[in-house]
């Protein structure tokens, strides 16, 4: 399908033997070698939600942008269908990094990462972890570390603790009777649920078969084993070794507050690195909204523009 300034391309590479199923978003014109970016959406996501709403932007202003669905979600393979693992999706990203590197369009040297949400936690690790990635722009992050995680369960509900040990349950009768349980991922009558806001609710719901069609590429379920590693997953052992350049973008009501975007930002050792708190923005604006995307997205370019051009 062809845009005003980019094409899209559906895109397949392998993640641990598993097929994964992208959106390659290629600026028009000649074939030159161009920056690549890599990005990664929130829990749960696939591509067609917030993260295409960057690649886009991002190819239309001459950057070759790939989104994809994690393992067991959406069109990708793996089983059992939509775990969340954070170590999967980072292993995910870096297979991504290794497509997008050997792509003729790109420059391998001229890398970048982009985290939405909770992809932010996952590409703090990606980013650390892989020298190939020469610039880091964080929206709108939901950080992953226990201070943080058990003031969002904090409301009614089952706790941090408690979430971990119904995962750490779920795992075991999975293990020993390969039956999966499943836990809805946004409701607005069972704090059970994963993600338990009335106003994430009402972003996600969107999203399901009467946007897509059935099959939905997005489902209202998680299997309940990932909450074991979803929320004891922790941040910050990863931005304590970040040396690579960094952008945070944190709108004042994203997850967390300014106080998390800040306690991230603090444990980044490396120099180069901008915290901009947006004042008075809800956290998903970011995924959808023009108003705050357009400003967003011309930052992000901003901070790649001077690392990777």
């Amino acid at each position: 399908m062809t845009h005003a300034k980019h094409t899209v391309e559906r895109i397949q590479f392998s993640s641990a033997g598993e097929p994964i199923v992208g959106l390659l978003c290629l600026p028009e014109g000649p074939l030159v070698k161009r920056p690549g970016v890599v990005l990664l959406g929130p829990f749960g996501f696939v591509k067609e939600q917030s993260p295409a709403e960057y690649a886009t932007r991002l190819a239309n202003a001459g950057y070759v942008a790939l989104v994809f669905d994690p393992r067991c979600s959406g069109e990708s393979g793996g089983t059992p269908r939509r775990h969340e693992s954070p170590a999967n999706k980072i292993a995910d990203a870096q297979a991504a990094i290794d497509y997008l590197a050997a792509r003729p369009e790109v420059d391998a040297a001229k890398l970048g990462a982009l985290g939405i949400c909770q992809g932010c936690s996952e590409m703090i690790a990606v980013a650390a972890a892989d020298p190939r990635i020469k610039a880091l722009a964080l929206v709108s992050g939901q950080y992953l570390y226990a201070q943080n995680i058990a003031k969002f369960f904090s409301g009614g509900g089952p706790s941090l603790e408690q979430r971990i040990a119904r995962g750490h349950a779920a795992k075991a009768h999975y293990d020993r009777t390969g039956e999966v349980d499943y836990t809805e991922v946004v409701s607005l009558a069972d704090k059970s649920a994963g993600l338990p806001w009335p106003p994430i609710h009402d972003w996600y719901m969107p999203w399901t078969s009467e946007k897509w069609g059935a099959p939905s590429r997005w489902e209202n379920r998680y299997t309940t084993m990932s909450d074991a590693e979803v929320w004891s997953f922790d941040v910050d052992a990863h931005a304590r070794k970040m040396h690579t350049p960094t952008l945070i973008v944190h709108g004042e009501m994203s997850d967390g507050g300014p106080e998390a975007a800040q306690h991230v930002y603090a444990l980044m050792p490396v120099k180069d690195k901008q915290l901009h708190i947006v004042p008075g923005i809800f956290h998903t604006r970011f995924y959808d909204d023009p108003l705050v995307i357009e400003p967003t997205a011309i930052e992000v370019m901003a901070w790649f523009d001077s690392h990777l051009r």
